[in-house]
Parts: structure tokens; C-alpha cells; sequence
């Protein structure tokens, strides 16, 4: 029942959308009651958020700055947030504002109107519910699909073949066990890397001089804009105490 929430927990998932998920999972009991469906759906959606966020404190303080960071910058900014992996791929969230745009069509004896909705006009303003909801969770995926790319290439040199779709990775039955020893290396790797400390400094660099060019009024006004943009970028929580060199020795790590 629980199981779907809390791994969609760390991608940003929403209390309503936690609530549905656990809802499908109890229609889905043939011995649970209808008539609790809802109640029962709320109930276990709040204890499974403070439940988590009890025990991980840190992934969530990490988790509500990423919110923060994407929130601001597309307010002040009216960009969409941009950064660069580790690997250096550049990443756009394309999520803007839709605009419903009418063309006139007519046919013979008839006249009306066709309206479609388009997300892709150039200088949109960015959407910027979606922009923050969605931060968290495609910039994990940034870093899985970074993990994915080290994994392949350092198989690579070991002459060994590596095939992936998203996060399943395989290889001959012969080289399982070289491959399952590249990709816990590469996991600790890339994670022993400053990732947020790297991320804020990108911000900053990025997006204070958006704003500088960008916002309109006295020297006063930029400052202060400026002001709180560089607090909120530059407050990055601290890590938890796990070891990550933990992850070499778990069986279960990727399986």
C-alpha cells in the first residue's frame, strides 16, 4: 500500500498525488471497505510524509531548497531553470505558460474558429508550479542518468559489454559481477562530488546577472532583488551522516 509513495516521495511528489496512489492501492484490496477509501487514503498519506520526514531530515531540508531555488529564480529571472550535470550536459526544463492561440478556419457555408494550446512560443514566461515541482525530481534523474553514462563508459574500458534502459543494467552472465563492482564505484564517485555546492555556484553565476539585466527600477530595488536571490542560492543544507562507501558493500545496492 505504502510502497509507491515513499519512493515517489524524494521525485516531489504531492500529498494529493501520494493520496491517490495509496487510493488505487486499497480498491485494489478486495477485503477493504469502500466506505473507508477516502478517510483511509488521507490518513496513511500524512503519516507516511511525517514518517519520512522524521527519518530523513536532511533529503528533505535538500529536497524544500531545490523548491525554493526553482520557485525564485523563475520569479525573478521569468526564465526557466537551467543547470549543468556533472558531466556537463546542459539541462532546460521546458515548462512555460500555455497559450491558447485561435486561427480562423472555414469551410464551405461555414465559418468557426480552431483553438489549440501550445507550450512552445518563444519567450514565454515559464510555468512556475511546474517549474519548481518538477526541479526535484528531473535533476535526480540528471544525476542517474550521469551515474548511468560513468557506469557505461568505465565498463567500456574494461571490455565489457553494458546495455541500460533507464535504471536496469545488464550485461553478459559472465561480467555481472565486474559490472556490479563499476557501477557501486561510480555511485560513490559521482556522490562524493560538491553536487549542491557545484549547483549553487552555477545559480549564482547564471542567474544573478540574469537579474541584473533584467529587473526594471532604482539601483535599491536590483540590490535588494539580488540580495535575497544570492541568500536563497546560497543556503545549501547540509548532507546527512550516511557513508556512502557503504554502498561497495551492499548486495542490494543494484540489483
Amino acid at each position: 500500500v505504502v510502497k509507491q509513495t515513499v519512493m515517489t516521495f524524494v521525485y516531489g511528489v504531492t500529498r494529493y498525488g501520494a493520496k491517490l496512489q495509496i487510493l488505487k492501492q486499497l480498491k485494489d484490496m478486495p477485503d477493504f471497505p469502500e466506505k473507508y477509501y477516502q478517510q483511509a487514503s488521507s490518513y496513511l498519506m500524512l503519516k507516511i510524509f511525517l514518517s519520512i520526514k522524521e527519518m530523513f531530515t536532511a533529503t528533505q531540508e535538500i529536497q524544500d531548497w531545490f523548491t525554493d531555488c526553482a520557485e525564485y529564480i523563475t520569479k525573478v529571472s521569468g526564465e526557466p531553470l537551467e543547470w549543468i550535470t556533472p558531466l556537463g550536459l546542459p539541462v532546460i526544463q521546458p515548462y512555460h505558460k500555455e497559450t491558447v492561440i485561435t486561427n480562423k478556419c472555414s469551410d464551405p457555408g461555414k465559418e468557426g474558429s480552431l483553438n489549440y494550446t501550445s507550450s512552445y512560443e518563444p519567450y514565454q514566461s515559464p510555468n512556475i508550479r511546474k517549474q519548481k515541482n518538477g526541479f526535484a525530481p528531473n535533476f535526480i534523474h540528471s544525476l542517474d542518468a550521469s551515474h548511468m553514462m560513468l557506469t557505461s563508459l568505465f565498463c567500456q574500458r574494461k571490455g565489457i559489454t553494458f546495455v541500460s534502459v533507464h535504471d536496469c543494467y545488464w550485461t553478459h552472465a559472465l561480467t555481472v559481477e565486474i559490472m556490479n563492482k563499476i557501477c557501486r564505484e561510480q555511485f560513490v564517485a559521482l556522490h562524493k562530488e560538491p553536487i549542491l555546492e557545484d549547483l549553487s555556484a552555477f545559480f549564482l553565476d547564471k542567474y544573478a546577472r540574469v537579474v541584473n539585466e533584467k529587473i526594471q527600477g532604482s539601483k535599491l530595488k536590483k540590490n535588494s532583488v539580488n540580495k535575497k536571490l544570492r541568500d536563497v542560492l546560497s543556503m545549501v543544507p547540509k548532507k546527512g551522516t550516511f557513508s556512502l562507501d557503504k554502498v561497495l558493500e551492499s548486495e542490494y545496492f543494484f540489483s
